[in-house]
């Protein structure tokens, strides 16, 4: 049975996570107000010490802080800095419940679930609205605008969607009082499929029917499991392909890549990012221990696109978190943080925590074709899921000692 105080703390981290796709502006707030309660906890109960397990959060922020000392532009450099506070308030958070009690990650990931579940229905009523009332256009990729003018960056949503919905599921199979979330799966995939990314459309197709056999297998057959996978994630495929945006950018993306040649291409596909990732590559051979700073690289990154013709990519970031990790901090610091987030993950697969390995995959997938820590909803997450990491972990070490 969960006390008061235990249900006051995990709903303080459940509501950032609830806010994060709804609204920026309140998910600040929610940070501010958990971070000052825990902030007050840890004080009164001398938890602060724990903060030095989460190292790995702290080190990007300072990295991100050693590039804004390098930086010119101190204003686009002092906001970027700003963004990257996440990773200095979520230890705070977390080396507070650390002292406490381990919080299953259905219990905090459920919160994630019906603020995305929120943010994709106040879309849907907003574009009705747009579309049927006012009578804005919405063929064609111009549907898929006029949705995403409510919503969130179609990237950051598509990661939300994917990680709730692995979140509750196992959760949701197994608890008969939950099972009528199950109807909010079918919308969040086929969600994933207009939203229209690549990689989520790649990951529904590919991946998730994989992970969701394995969680139902647990409590069925594997006839019937079959039947389930096969029958549900076909028909909804199948459906969503039905609209010409999200299959063309598919059939062109593979197009590019079989060298196909087309009398259009419509799309800012797989050419478009690899001028800017040779461009990337060459600026980080420049200048590849201490990367340039925060505040100066898309300026540095706009000129070489002037200078190389590519006048359709100016103001266009690497658009590979690597690479802009490369570009912010140098090789050295990148290789440092990359190497440290994979020793977790290595920890996490020896200790079979399933969610927090497909979270990481996720994040690290689009990470190949976005860079995830350009904006708030990409840092939040990202800030969570690491550390949420170093929390669970913690409780795994507690109990090697106990044993030792």
């Amino acid at each position: 049975m969960i006390n008061k105080k235990d249900q006051i703390e995990e709903s303080l981290v459940g509501i950032v996570l609830l806010t994060l796709p709804i609204s920026m502006k309140l998910n600040s707030m929610a940070i501010i107000i958990a971070v000052a309660y825990f902030l007050y906890r840890s004080i009164k109960e001398k938890t602060i010490k724990n903060l030095k397990f989460y190292w790995l959060s702290i080190a990007f922020f300072l990295a991100q802080f050693l590039s804004f000392l390098l930086s010119s532009d101190i204003k686009r450099a002092g906001s970027k800095l700003v963004l990257y506070l996440a990773f200095l308030l979520f230890p705070i958070m977390f080396s507070n419940l650390q002292a406490k009690r381990k919080f299953n990650h259905y219990n905090l990931i459920r919160w994630l679930f019906f603020g995305t579940a929120i943010v994709l229905f106040y879309g849907i009523v907003r574009f009705s609205y747009d579309a049927f009332i006012l009578g804005e256009r919405y063929d064609y990729g111009r549907g898929v605008a006029l949705y995403l003018k409510y919503v969130p960056h179609h990237v950051y949503l598509s990661m939300f969607i994917i990680i709730s919905i692995f979140g509750v599921l196992n959760t949701i199979v197994e608890n008969k009082k939950k099972r009528f979330l199950l109807i909010f799966i079918p919308f969040f995939y086929l969600a994933l499929i207009l939203l229209s990314s690549r990689m989520a459309i790649l990951i529904a197709v590919l991946i998730l029917p994989i992970m969701t056999y394995f969680v139902l297998r647990k409590r069925m057959n594997r006839k019937l499991t079959n039947k389930i996978i096969f029958g549900f994630f076909t028909i909804l495929t199948v459906i969503g392909f039905t609209n010409d945006f999200a299959r063309d950018k598919i059939l062109h993306s593979y197009y590019e890549l079989a060298n196909i040649a087309t009398k259009e291409n419509p799309f800012a596909g797989i050419s478009f990012r690899k001028n800017v990732w040779i461009s990337a590559l060459e600026l980080i051979k420049e200048s590849p221990w201490i990367g340039y700073g925060i505040g100066d690289m898309q300026t540095i990154l706009d000129n070489l696109y002037l200078e190389k013709g590519l006048d359709k990519h100016l103001r266009l970031n690497a658009h590979n978190q690597y690479l802009q990790l490369m570009l912010h901090h140098g090789l050295l610091i990148a290789s440092f943080l990359l190497i440290s987030i994979v020793n977790f993950i290595r920890k996490l697969i020896q200790s079979k925590m399933y969610f927090l390995i497909f979270s990481w995959f996720i994040l690290l997938m689009f990470s190949l074709t976005e860079s995830i820590l350009n904006r708030q909803w990409g840092v939040i997450l990202f800030a969570f899921v690491l550390n949420y990491t170093v929390y669970v972990l913690s409780f795994r070490d507690e109990i090697k000692k106990s044993k030792g």
